[in-house]
Formats: C-alpha cells, sequence, structure tokens
C-alpha cells in the first residue's frame, strides 16, 4: 500500500462500515464516500445501501453478483476485487466497502492491496468497527488481563494448531468450519463433529464456551449461545455462519517469575530501566 505524503485522491479507498448499521460509519469514511466516483459494496443490512446512496451517485451491490450457492468463496472474492480494480482504473477515485473492519477477515482486501501497485493504482485503507471490538463487549471480555490467542476454525483443524488452555480464544467462521464453498443450507450436527474432538484435546468436556453473533441491527441485542463442549453439536441449529466461538480459559498462569514480580512497583526498578529525557543522548558514530 502506498504512504501518501501528499493529498492527492488516492485511486481507491478501502472502507469498514462497522457491524452495526450505519451507526458504525465514521465521518471519515461518509467523506471519502462523497468524493467517490463510485461505492462498491458489502453491506450487511439494506439501510446500508441506502446510507450510502445518499452519499454517493453510484453505488454497487457486490454480493448478488459475486456469491453462487455450493461455489467456492474465494470465487466471490475475486469477483468482488476484480470489480473494483476495474472500477479504479475506469472512473477513480472509488470506495469499496465492506461491512466491519476492511483488515479483519476480508480477503478482497488483501487481492486489492496486493494487485493494485502492479495496475499504478495508489491504496488508502481507513479503520473501522469490527466484530473483535463489538465482542469484547458482548462478551464482557477484556484481552489484557490473559492476553489472546485466535485462529479461524477450518485453517485451526488443517494446521493443527496448538491451544494453550490459559488463554483465552476466539476462533472466527465456526459455522463455516470443513468447508470453503459459499451455502445457505443449515448446519447439522456432522459438521462439529471434527472440531469437537479437537477441541477437547485441550479442554474438558465440561468446560463452558460462547458462540456470539454481535447484532448488525442498533434495535437488538447480540446472540451469544451458551453450551458445554460435550454439548457442541447439539447446538448447531443456532451455529449459523455468522458465529465466532469464545473459549474462556481453564484457569489462570501462575507467575513463573517472582523477582520481576516484585520489581514492577518499585521505584528504583523504574529508574534503573529508565533515563532522564533531559539528560543528552548517546552519541552518534562517525
Amino acid at each position: 500500500m502506498t504512504l501518501h505524503a501528499d493529498r492527492r485522491e488516492p485511486d481507491i479507498y478501502i472502507v469498514g462500515l462497522g457491524i452495526k448499521g450505519i451507526e458504525h460509519v465514521t465521518r471519515e469514511t461518509e467523506s471519502v464516500c462523497r468524493r467517490s466516483q463510485e461505492i462498491l459494496a458489502v453491506p450487511t443490512l439494506p439501510a446500508g445501501m441506502t446510507h450510502l446512496r445518499d452519499l454517493c451517485h453510484r453505488v454497487t451491490d457486490l454480493h448478488p453478483v459475486s456469491y453462487r450457492e455450493d461455489e467456492n468463496r474465494l470465487n466471490a472474492y475475486d469477483t468482488m476485487s476484480a470489480m473494483v480494480l476495474a472500477a479504479a482504473l475506469d472512473h477513480p477515485p472509488v470506495t469499496f466497502a465492506t461491512y466491519g473492519h476492511p483488515l479483519v477477515y476480508v480477503y478482497p482486501t488483501r487481492q486489492i492491496l496486493d494487485a493494485a501497485p502492479y495496475l499504478g493504482l495508489d491504496v488508502k485503507v481507513l479503520p473501522a468497527v469490527s466484530a473483535l471490538d463489538t465482542m469484547t463487549i458482548d462478551l464482557d471480555f477484556d484481552p489484557a488481563i490473559d492476553g489472546l490467542q485466535m485462529y479461524e476454525a477450518t485453517d485451526l483443524l488443517v494446521r493443527q494448531r496448538p491451544l494453550q488452555a490459559d488463554v483465552p480464544c476466539l476462533l472466527w467462521q465456526v459455522g463455516a468450519v470443513e468447508s470453503v464453498l459459499y451455502s445457505s443450507a443449515l448446519n447439522s450436527p456432522e459438521r462439529f463433529f471434527r472440531i469437537k474432538d479437537y477441541l477437547l484435546r485441550f479442554y474438558p468436556p465440561e468446560h463452558e464456551v460462547a458462540a456470539v453473533y454481535s447484532s448488525p441491527h442498533p434495535l437488538f441485542d447480540a446472540s451469544v449461545v451458551r453450551f458445554t463442549l460435550a454439548d457442541m453439536e447439539r447446538h448447531h441449529d443456532q451455529l449459523h455462519q455468522g458465529l465466532t466461538l469464545y473459549i474462556p480459559p481453564l484457569s489462570r498462569r501462575p507467575v513463573a517469575d517472582a523477582d520481576l514480580i516484585a520489581k514492577v512497583e518499585s521505584v528504583e526498578h523504574l529508574r534503573s530501566i529508565t533515563h532522564d529525557t533531559a539528560a543528552p543522548g548517546p552519541r552518534s558514530e562517525k
């Protein structure tokens, strides 16, 4: 991605529409949408498209022209990124607007960023509210306490990634586990047999987990379904493709460095690892 020292308009803006409808759309995003010749969007609600049409005279909904039942989702992402790049070559600047954050589980963004330099196109990505941001609220969870590990559910299985049972875990796209094909069909219990067995390598059957779906509508609360790992497949009808699985830690990891924990509140130790900002810095070598 090109860094812009000047104020020249990039050819492509990549923005996120947040999770909870137009309430999460930032003023910065609205500003670049107004300056765009076209917005190519993947919204979650019709109200999102309506809002975008208030900002730009030309808005294209990418969802119906990209996704096909039982086809690889990568085909949909290829279509999206190709349409954005073609529009930018023809009538820049354009905006690619997706729900959530544009760099959190949005593969077309990566495709656009990788291809743009070869086409002589400049791209600027703007921050937005992601599902990770909303899930910390939905779960009353602060990752600063015990850290956080998170993986895409199918990637966890195919790479056999090890899990730390004392660190909170998020498994994204658990409702779409074991397939890269787009489908509107409901999940069956069998979809969750393999991932349940894998999780039981690290957690006991009675460990309670939560499947969370942050509401995209301002009038509705988030959906949080709690169950034990032993009962995971019994909730197959509730585990749709938008859910993320939260696995709380089994226990707190004990302190291993007693010497350091004794020093973290010590003024003397603080002074030993800092220096007076007024003091001269080290001489540069010639």
